[in-house]
């Protein structure tokens, strides 16, 4: 509640709901000894409001104090839905993955209008001008186009890194201890020889880094690696995660989430490319090295070398 003693309306409901959701829990811890019980159905409330609108555009409840006058009378009337009729008329969860229009730079009044819109993400974004262009929206929403096809770019399947990960630890074995054995006798050391002289080697010029060779980006892992970490944007699509192909034989997947894929990799394999196919049908491409010594993680197909 603001200062001056108003309310977003969204708030207000969420509060009546978040109540009556409590009520059915109580409902179904008595239902454990009264198997006939009563329910509340419908419910309607008449407010006496000012109705107002903020600077944001919100519009505010504010309840009216003694002898004033002038509310307007508002009437809230609440019934039960099931849960085939929420997943009907909402929007989805996978929906709300995308980045917000906030996060894609765009202007507080620009989200304002693209909202008015039924536009909340940038996902929501992309699905409208697919259906509208790109140019209907910004006219419509009042919003350059420039800004808006930036803020699609931002929402595009890339991935941004390709890491293998430490293989999890087996349990320890417990073993009894060994018996104790007396210790065998010390040996005198031997004169130590006279030190030999060896010439210093000269001193080496630091070679300056490379840039990575041209082709795909190098994934060095090392043998017996079995899982590979890719991190990014929009990893899961419709149709389900990112496939990934070595060697033209597809990988399981293990963990999915859409800014993170976990995949497995076969037994004692020897690298090779790795391809990664996006839910927009884009390919990443990578080569996979297999060798002793210390991992590296691959650089992602839009990252400038330096």
């Amino acid at each position: 509640m603001a200062g001056d003693g108003s309310f977003l309306v969204e708030e207000f409901i969420d509060s009546i709901t978040s109540q009556l959701d409590r009520v059915q829990d109580s409902l179904r811890v008595k239902a454990v000894n009264r198997p006939l019980t009563y329910a509340l159905k419908d419910m309607s409330l008449e407010l006496k409001v000012f109705v107002e609108l903020d600077t944001q555009g919100k519009v505010r409840f504010r309840t009216s104090g003694p002898n004033e006058a002038g509310a307007s009378v508002v009437q809230l009337g609440f019934t039960t839905i099931t849960k085939p009729m929420i997943e009907e008329n909402t929007v989805s969860l996978a929906a709300n993955r995308s980045p917000s229009l906030e996060e894609a730079g765009l202007a507080p009044d620009e989200r304002l209008r693209l909202e008015r819109m039924g536009v909340r993400n940038v996902g929501q974004l992309e699905r409208l001008q697919s259906s509208a262009g790109v140019q209907s929206v910004a006219r419509l929403a009042e919003v350059p186009v420039d800004r808006l096809r930036s803020a699609l770019v931002l929402n595009r399947p890339k991935v941004t890194g390709v890491r293998p990960l430490p293989p999890q630890p087996a349990p320890p074995v417990v073993r009894p201890a060994p018996p104790v054995q007396p210790a065998p006798p010390v040996p005198r050391p031997a004169p130590p020889a006279p030190p030999l002289r060896v010439p210093a080697p000269p001193p080496r010029t630091p070679s300056l880094p490379s840039r990575p060779p041209a082709g795909p980006p190098v994934l060095k892992v090392q043998p017996g690696t079995r899982r590979i970490a890719l991190s990014g944007n929009r990893l899961i699509g419709d149709d389900g995660p990112a496939s990934v192909r070595l060697n033209n034989q597809p990988l399981g997947v293990s963990e999915a989430d859409d800014d993170r894929i976990v995949i497995e990799m076969p037994e004692d394999h020897r690298g090779g490319a790795l391809e990664i196919s996006l839910p927009d049908g884009t390919v990443a491409a990578y080569e996979l090295s297999v060798e002793d010594g210390e991992s590296w993680g691959a650089w992602a197909p839009d990252e400038e070398y330096s």
